[in-house]
């Protein structure tokens, strides 16, 4: 039955809308849809303007979300420039992390750090060169839980200096029941470059990278 006045829509001149891209409409797409559906919708039971004002709605939430991730992608590339700018800070500076190796200078005394579950009765530490030789042995008496020191001379076992270079270190400890305690080393050296990645800079320490967020201290070696 037709209508007068009323002319009828050919369903193969119906607009449409084609998605390009990703799997995600994105605003233009779905303001796109929505001409589309008012341009193709039964003249005899046209959107209400309930359905009308919802849709609008749903059109402001996308727009005002898509604002957003634009913004928050901004400042996210503003944060990740400050943070290698103040990476490159680093060069030049010794820094300490967790790990058990350090740089050494001829004719120098180097200081071994690590940190003690409990008190102890006895420590033995062992210092090994670049070849995982061991090279020397330092042992200590008691001392209390948490962060502690020990000096190395920087000689060997039979006295004669060692020359510069990357060495490492391993730490026993003992409770006075003879029960070893759990010891965390700490490893530190000159920062001589920095990487930039994609997820994080690292710091070039003892030939190794070191992510800059494991940094636990920031000197400047006198």
């Amino acid at each position: 039955m037709e209508i007068p006045g009323v002319t009828s829509i050919d369903n193969r001149l119906k607009p449409t809308v084609e998605k390009k891209g990703g799997s995600d409409l994105g605003k233009d797409d779905f303001l796109k849809l929505l001409i589309a559906q008012l341009a193709a919708q039964d003249p005899l039971d046209p959107m209400g303007a309930q359905d009308f004002s919802a849709q609008l709605a749903q059109f402001s939430g996308l727009e005002q979300m898509t604002n957003v991730n634009t913004n928050l992608e901004i400042i996210q590339k503003l944060e990740t420039v400050s943070q290698n700018n103040s990476a490159l800070n680093l060069i030049g500076k010794t820094v300490e992390s967790y790990g058990n190796a350090f740089s050494h200078s001829e004719n120098a005394s180097e200081t071994l750090s690590y940190s003690l579950d409990s008190d102890a009765t006895s420590i033995r530490i062992d210092i090994f060169d670049n070849s995982n030789s061991q090279v020397d042995l330092v042992r200590l008496g008691g001392q209390t839980q948490g962060k502690n020191n020990a000096s190395w001379d920087g000689f060997d076992k039979n006295g004669k200096p060692l020359p510069a270079g990357t060495y490492s270190y391993t730490v026993k400890a003992e409770n006075y029941n003879g029960d070893t305690i759990g010891v965390d080393t700490f490893t530190s050296g000159l920062v001589s470059d920095v990487v930039f990645g994609d997820g994080e800079a690292h710091a070039i320490v003892n030939g190794k990278e070191l992510p800059i967020s494991s940094i636990k201290r920031v000197t400047i070696k006198q």
